[in-house]
């Protein structure tokens, strides 16, 4: 009953922030050329823009496992409290836990882009995110075979003992943090800056059928990494430094209609973080922690995008990509079963977006309209993927070039 609740009250907000994001979205493009997806483009010599991007997620409780499919993002924390979990003689239970994880992302873009040469420009990304896990955190007592008995030699004592009752969620919160030094599994929520970007795009090539650039950049750590000691935090930031390239190409040979292709590789540096390192991938709950070696796995994203301008300044775009994560390396000194860590650290995504852009760029180059800017409202869905959340948003951006 406590789950069905929880989505249904997921789905209010849900269906209210939609309505409410659809509103400002309309609004902006009333109102009101970086394309939506990654492309060649450079800006001309001494030009510089600001590119606001909103991504407003739907609430998020579920994610691709290993294999594909989709399960709860909890999945792992709902488990029979045995001898595994706690000290318990062989057989015997506490319990069994019903956790439930929903995620909500708000994450704000801040880009600004500079023209050096009219063949290179310089860019930077400030990310802003807002994330909260609101979590349902209970005990399933039916199948229980010990309790708390304060007469009982260390307080336990089988079910059905005299002075013998089951244990509370509120027992158990106490224990996992006596045993394990964890923060309690409660809702949590945080706000801050992700890791910056910065970049250089170099367009070396551009005809009238075709332009080709290249981008350089270094991701910068900091972001808020994820903390060891809490099982329900969302990290804003990998906590390691990586070199990023890019390689664009564009077909502008037809009227009205752009072709976009991008291929990105994000290479991340060594370092050292604090992690705990359990025994079983499927069982996040260990006392074993260490600061370990870690290599984060490369990231590969092949990105295709259309745009078509059935209306002058108006254009329906359609983006398509498909990301692969390596899996992390992860080494330390003290024994831990460090392939468990590093189980399940690659990745793998299918995303779509669709949506509409408004340009008043060509309207300004006929001196029709003041300012050059480029608005657009699109859907994002991850479809499908591995070891990844199940995810989609509403995505509003607003480009100013001056």
């Amino acid at each position: 009953m406590e789950k069905l609740r929880a989505v249904k009250m997921a789905a209010k907000r849900g269906a209210k922030r939609f309505l409410t994001t659809l509103m400002v979205c309309l609004a902006l493009m009333l109102m009101n050329d970086l394309c939506y997806a990654d492309n060649a483009e450079v800006l001309p010599k001494g030009k510089s823009a600001i590119f606001i991007e909103g991504k407003f997620y739907f609430p998020v409780d579920e994610r691709y496992g290993p294999d594909g499919d989709e399960e709860d993002v909890a999945v792992d924390f709902n488990s029979n409290l045995d001898s595994r979990i706690f000290p318990l003689p062989p057989g015997a239970s506490l319990g069994r836990s019903v956790v439930f994880f929903e995620y909500d992302f708000t994450i704000i873009e801040l880009n600004y882009a500079y023209g050096i040469t009219d063949q290179l420009s310089f860019g930077i990304k400030i990310p802003y995110w807002d994330v909260a896990n609101n979590v349902d955190a209970a005990l399933d007592t039916t199948n229980a075979t010990i309790g708390k008995n304060p007469l009982a030699p260390g307080g336990f004592a089988p079910i059905g003992t005299p002075g013998t009752q089951p244990l509370t969620a509120t027992d158990i919160q106490k224990l996992l943090v006596r045993n394990y030094g964890i923060e309690p599994i409660e809702s949590w929520s945080r706000r801050g800056i992700s890791d910056i970007e910065g970049m250089l795009r170099y367009q070396y090539y551009k005809s009238d059928n075709w332009r080709l650039a290249a981008t350089a950049g270094i991701r910068f750590p900091t972001g808020r990494e994820d903390d060891p000691d809490s099982l329900v935090d969302y990290p804003f930031g990998t906590g390691a430094w990586a070199g990023l390239f890019r390689v664009h190409s564009d077909y502008i040979g037809t009227k009205n209609l752009m072709l976009s292709g991008t291929l990105k590789y994000d290479l991340y540096l060594p370092d050292h973080k604090v992690m705990r390192i359990p025994d079983d991938v499927n069982q996040p709950l260990t006392p074993n922690q260490e600061k370990v070696e870690r290599d984060i796995g490369d990231f590969f994203e092949l990105e295709l995008s259309g745009t078509y301008e059935f209306f002058r300044g108006m254009s329906f775009f359609l983006t398509y990509k498909f990301g692969y994560k390596w899996r992390d390396d992860i080494s330390g000194s003290m024994g831990f079963a460090y392939d468990v860590a590093e189980a399940e650290t690659n990745a793998k995504e299918h995303v779509y977006i669709v949506g509409f852009q408004y340009s008043t760029v060509s309207s300004y180059l006929a001196k029709e309209f003041p300012i050059p800017i480029v608005g657009f409202i699109g859907y994002r869905n991850r479809f499908a993927g591995e070891n990844l959340l199940k995810s989609d948003y509403i995505d509003v951006g607003l480009t100013v070039y001056f």
